[in-house]
């Protein structure tokens, strides 16, 4: 296991921010100085842009819904 490892922010279309651990990929509600799961200490966060695949999705479903496509 790694000795440091970071937050992965995930952000949700319609939903909270989720923060997962780089070293276990346990999902928190907020980030921590250290894992609860595997213990590792944390050394910051990065940014996941998955939400734009949700918009992404969301818009085609709206697009299709107003335009009859």
């Amino acid at each position: 296991m790694k000795n440091t490892a970071h937050w992965i922010r995930q952000t949700h279309l319609f939903g909270k921010d989720e923060y997962q651990c780089s070293a276990c990929g346990f999902l928190a509600g907020k980030p921590a100085a250290a894992c609860p799961r595997c213990g590792t200490k944390m050394k910051g966060a990065k940014y996941d842009p998955s939400w734009v695949d949700e918009i992404s999705a969301f818009d085609a479903i709206v697009e299709d819904y107003y335009f009859g496509n």
